[in-house]
């Protein structure tokens, strides 16, 4: 998986394109203990065209039983991409919309085969699990290990999503 993270660092800086690594491969380069299967990567919407033209994704809008999102999926050097963007969460009672800024802030930088690979707060999953109320992906979230949550990060991401009307 690294010459596969390595190359779409290479694509998306040459495209200009702001990204950032999630799921289990970012867990597992922070100390988690799950072996990806695929590589997530998130980016934002205004750049979610350009971000699939370069990785050779097909993007399309993805609507899932408590998620939403402009979605690509493609294969680079045999290893499975999930490309998103936009990403809203609409559970029974709260609507999770996208924070970017507040993600990168609180974003996690390592370095992978001489690239720097921005990692996507892992906290932003379990905000998501719980505002969808996915108890089966929080037990999973759980059991994956990795650093703990930081309940800062998770305060604020709950308190932005607004009530279902």
């Amino acid at each position: 998986m690294r010459p596969a993270l390595a190359e779409i660092a290479t694509r998306l800086e040459a495209a200009d394109v702001a990204w950032s690594l999630t799921g289990s491969a970012a867990r597992l380069l922070i100390g988690g203990s799950r072996d990806p299967r695929d590589l997530d990567i998130e980016v934002a919407v205004r750049d979610a065209e350009r971000a699939a033209a370069v990785l050779g994704c097909d993007l399309v809008t993805d609507d899932g039983a408590s998620w939403s999102s402009l979605r690509g999926r493609c294969e680079i050097f045999g290893v499975e991409v999930d490309l998103s963007a936009g990403v809203i969460v609409a559970g029974a009672e709260w609507v999770l919309e996208p924070d970017e800024a507040l993600a990168e802030t609180w974003s996690h930088a390592t370095s992978v085969d001489g690239r720097m690979i921005r990692i996507a707060p892992p906290e932003e999953q379990l905000v998501r699990a719980i505002v969808a109320g996915d108890w089966a992906r929080i037990a999973k979230l759980a059991d994956g290990a990795g650093p703990p949550p930081r309940p800062a990060y998770v305060f604020r991401r709950l308190a932005s999503a607004r009530a279902v009307r």
